[in-house]
């Protein structure tokens, strides 16, 4: 009976074709509208999709950041990455990371019980 429930316990999560990932941009303050409107051209372009997006600006530096919450379909790291790498050349970003959060989300989650 416990190798049904467990069995079922599998069968019953979803297998995702996308991940969830986060993009932030640390940029001067004055670029964030200009940079963050063409990020969101080239997404789309790229067929990524924003679920959430947060901007914060430091009122004591020229700076400002947009943190962006993406689904990405599996197969489209490499186009993330090229638009990672062309944002980090622009004259007025200062700094971009990008992570998968379904990776830190597993690592963090620790390992699955035995049984239910």
């Amino acid at each position: 009976m416990r190798a049904f429930q467990t069995f079922q316990a599998f069968q019953s999560q979803p297998t995702r074709t996308t991940s969830v990932s986060r993009l932030t941009i640390v940029c001067l303050a004055d670029a964030l509208g200009a940079l963050r409107k063409q990020m969101f051209i080239d997404l789309t372009a790229l067929g990524l999709r924003a679920t959430h997006v947060s901007i914060t600006r430091w009122s004591d530096r020229d700076e400002a950041s947009a943190t962006v919450t993406l689904d990405c379909p599996r197969g489209s790291c490499a186009s993330l990455t090229s638009l990672v790498m062309r944002l980090s050349g622009e004259h007025s970003v200062r700094r971009v990371t990008w992570s998968d959060v379904d990776a830190s989300r597993r690592a963090s989650a620790g390992p699955m019980p035995a049984h239910a």
